[in-house]
């Protein structure tokens, strides 16, 4: 063993490898009369006069259900190493007792055992002052990156944006992750301090303030959540998918992918990632949907559930995405989505009826008229709080809130236009649209 990693363990000590609280399922061994297993009693030795002092040496691996020793571990030589409490564990309960006492008393675990008490005592550590100089800064760096990332996930948990127009501390526009920080530094000294030494040096000074760490953080959470995701539908087993494509700010289609599966009596709909596409035939789809699943070993043939929108290159019977998923798994039943297809069911209802299209049209263009003014849209206002809504594109039940409000406040509209048609200061065109609007 190094040097480097010797004082790594020592550092951590002989409490954090003892799982002393551990489940001791493991250890069980099964003999010809009887079971017997691993006992948190063996932790302690009783003296002769009753006496009873903890063994702190001894430390129990939860994955080999075995015990081991921690000092002889570390500090054992070439003739000791093949001690089972060094070498492979040690784990015949039925000799527990007598095995345990009787490597305690051996002269190479007592060797071990004053070089540990050596080692770790404050002391006889001839880097004593550099030791406790790296704790400290240790401490101090872990307090600043407990504060960085709790704003961090604040932000993140609510979908805020992180930067601002700069990077410098006390500015006005500095973002919300620095703007954050600031804050709790006005009620918490320790960051205070710390933003006054640490903040605005500029690039190869160390401050955990940077976008750098801001991001690398984030990446570390969205892979915890991912993995996290990832286990819940390994746990559950069976799952639904959700796939759907919408172009970024930056042009580039991304396929968002949606995973809906049951867990401990709960129905869970979760979102798993985007994946960059660019092809939209179906096949191309249902390669990018596979390779995901098989790429983080989550197996297809559990799928149960197929929902996409009524897109020819998702619905398609032969070629569509849903088809070609279905032939490597059968049971994966597709469900078109009942919102898009009862949105297609409206708008194709309405662009069978001349009058339908004509009243959405009014509509469409009385709420134009109004916004394409602030003075109009002051005259509006006058007579009602309640605005004109605009009709959306791709939401047919958006519609409704359009109709109603005109419904409500017909009179206020009414009144409105009439306003504008009759008065004089307006001009031709104002006054020729709203008269038209009037007589429709």
């Amino acid at each position: 063993m190094h040097e480097a990693e010797r004082g790594k363990y020592l550092q951590l000590g002989c409490n954090y490898f003892q799982n002393k609280h551990a489940n001791y399922t493991s250890s069980l061994r099964i003999y010809k009369t009887q079971n017997r297993s691993f006992s948190s009693s063996m932790f302690v030795r009783v003296l002769a006069n009753g006496e009873k002092h903890d063994r702190k040496w001894l430390m129990y691996s939860e994955s080999t259900g075995c015990v081991f020793c921690y000092v002889c571990k570390l500090f054992s030589n070439a003739n000791s190493r093949e001690s089972k409490f060094v070498k492979g564990g040690f784990s015949d309960w039925k000799k527990a007792t007598e095995s345990i006492t009787s490597h305690e008393n051996s002269k190479e675990h007592k060797d071990c055992l004053i070089i540990w008490i050596s080692r770790t005592s404050a002391t006889n550590l001839i880097d004593k002052e550099l030791a406790t100089t790296i704790q400290n800064e240790t401490r101090y760096w872990t307090e600043i990156l407990n504060r960085v990332l709790a704003v961090i996930r604040f932000l993140a948990e609510r979908g805020l944006a992180f930067r601002g127009k700069n990077e410098v501390v006390g500015a006005s526009n500095n973002g919300n992750y620095l703007g954050a920080l600031e804050l709790i530094a006005q009620f918490d000294p320790f960051l205070e301090k710390h933003l006054q030494m640490h903040a605005n040096k500029g690039r190869g000074h160390v401050s955990y303030l940077s976008k750098t760490i801001c991001e690398e953080f984030i990446k570390i959470l969205a892979a915890k959540v991912f993995t996290t995701i990832l286990s819940e539908i390994k746990e559950a087993k069976y799952f639904g998918l959700i796939v759907d494509s919408t172009p970024d700010l930056s042009h580039i289609d991304q396929l968002t992918i949606v995973m809906r599966y049951c867990l401990k009596g709960s129905i869970i709909e979760r979102f798993l990632c985007f994946i960059p596409i660019y092809s939209h035939t179906g096949e191309s789809l249902s390669t990018e949907v596979l390779n995901l699943l098989e790429n983080n070993s989550i197996d297809i043939c559990d799928c149960r559930a197929q929902t996409y929108d009524n897109a020819s290159n998702m619905s398609g019977k032969y070629n569509g995405c849903q088809a070609l998923i279905k032939e490597k798994n059968e049971l994966a039943y597709y469900v078109p989505c009942v919102a898009h297809s009862l949105n297609l069911i409206g708008e194709c209802s309405v662009d069978s009826c001349f009058y339908a299209i004509n009243f959405f049209s009014f509509l469409q263009k009385l709420y134009a008229f109004f916004s394409a003014s602030t003075h109009r849209w002051d005259v509006l206002m006058q007579y009602t709080t309640t605005s004109v809504k605009n009709l959306s594109a791709t939401r047919w039940s958006c519609r409704y809130d359009a109709v109603s409000t005109l419904k409500n406040n017909f009179d206020c509209v009414y009144n409105a236009l009439n306003k504008l048609s009759s008065n004089e200061d307006e001009n031709a065109v104002t006054r020729n649209e709203a008269k038209s609007y009037l007589w429709n």
